[in-house]
This record gives structure tokens, C-alpha cells and sequence, in this order.
């Protein structure tokens, strides 16, 4: 077949492909979506942001507030930043990401402050150390050595 018989047919013809549909549905269970963030939860300490590969996650911090910044456009899904986030504030979404035109659409930027860590609970070894302090010391001797 000639070429340019070829393309005569194929502009004669028009387009072929159709647009997807703005509803669709994934086909398997284990999808790996857009990540997002609970604002209520997140403490700013930017693990997420160190475990990405690509970049996608920033965090900067300003005195006492932070910015949370995402863009998926560098996303590659991995799900690295999940498997980091200690206080467990990022998910994954399991539907099909908005259809979207322009670079730089579904970027998300969250203004959170910083909120301090939850003291934890004193160790019981300290309550035992100070309990023992009162009593008589204890002799040490030294281990009996082989003779030569």
C-alpha cells in the first residue's frame, strides 16, 4: 500500500478514539491512587517528604506553621511516603484520579501549624531505680580465675 494513499484514508476517515467517560471504575483492588493528607493529624515532621523519590511531597516550615505541598503530576505512586508517615495521615486514594487539562491541576497545598509531640508516659525502670537506691549496696566479688 502506498503512503500516501494511507494517509489520504486515515484523514478521510476522522478521528477514531473516543474520550473517556468522567465516571469510570478501576479494575483491580490493590489500585494505588492520589495520596492525601489529614490535616487534623499530620504533626509537620516531614517523613513523607524525605521518602519520596520523586520530589512530589515538599514540606517547609515557617516558625510555627508548615506548608504541606503535593503535586501528582511527579507522583509515581509508589507508596513510599505511606509506609514512612509514623503517625499514619496519609492514605491512598482507591478511585480513578478527575480528568484534567493544564499541568499542575490536582497540586495541593495545605497550611497547617505545627503541632507539638504528646509527651510520652516515664519509663517504670525509673520508678524501680529510685526504690532500690535506699537499700544497702551489694557486695561484688570478683569471679574465681583458672589456675595455670
Amino acid at each position: 500500500m502506498n503512503i500516501f494513499r494511507l494517509i489520504f484514508e486515515n484523514l478521510r476517515r476522522g478521528t477514531v478514539s473516543q474520550r473517556l467517560p468522567h465516571k469510570h471504575q478501576c479494575t483491580s483492588d490493590q489500585y494505588r491512587g492520589l495520596i492525601r493528607n489529614d490535616e487534623t493529624r499530620c504533626i509537620g515532621c516531614s517523613a513523607c517528604a524525605y521518602a519520596c523519590p520523586t520530589a512530589a511531597i515538599e514540606v517547609k516550615r515557617s516558625g510555627d506553621t508548615y506548608s504541606w505541598a503535593y503535586d501528582p503530576g511527579k507522583c509515581t505512586f509508589c507508596g513510599r511516603c505511606i509506609e514512612r508517615c509514623k503517625p499514619n495521615t496519609l492514605t491512598m486514594q482507591s478511585e480513578l484520579p478527575p480528568l484534567y487539562s493544564t499541568q499542575g491541576e490536582l497540586a495541593e497545598v495545605m497550611t497547617m501549624e505545627r503541632k507539638k509531640p504528646t509527651p510520652k508516659a516515664a519509663p517504670a525502670v525509673a520508678a524501680t531505680t529510685a526504690a532500690t537506691s535506699d537499700a544497702a549496696p551489694v557486695a561484688v566479688t570478683p569471679a574465681a580465675q583458672p589456675a595455670s
